[in-house]
């Protein structure tokens, strides 16, 4: 019994070791934005260039380093060993989770950033 928990610990144990190495590092999404209808348009232009740097971020360096370090992992794998199935699905569900975090969080700042600018907009046509 302790032998099979061992073996499920495993894929675990791997994954996060793989993550350790392959450093995928999560972009830092801008932690403010400015009050559309109070920010200046220098303000505004500052935080469209920080949410910008973030999306290109998440997009061109950590999803693309999230594949990578799934595909290692699953290429380091023995694909002769019982577990491979459950190992490699326990890999592409981290991936996932990963992915679609990045993902969501992106969606949620572009959001934001959408409200304050329709809210400079609107304060620039008064």
């Amino acid at each position: 019994m302790k032998r099979s928990a061992s073996l499920l610990a495993l894929p675990l144990l791997l994954a996060l070791g793989a993550s350790a190495h392959a450093a995928c590092v999560y972009p830092q999404a801008p932690q403010t934005l400015p009050n559309g209808s109070k920010a200046t348009k220098e303000e505004m232009l500052a935080a469209q260039a920080q949410v910008k740097e973030y999306s290109k971020s998440v997009q061109e360096v950590y999803l693309p380093c999230l594949e990578s370090e799934k595909n290692e992992s699953i290429t380091a794998l023995d694909n002769m060993n019982p577990e491979y199935t459950a190992q490699k699905a326990n890999i592409e569900s981290v991936h996932a989770k990963k992915h679609n975090a990045a993902l969501d969080e992106l969606q949620a700042v572009a959001a934001r950033w959408s409200v304050e600018l329709k809210a400079y907009s609107a304060a620039q046509k008064k």
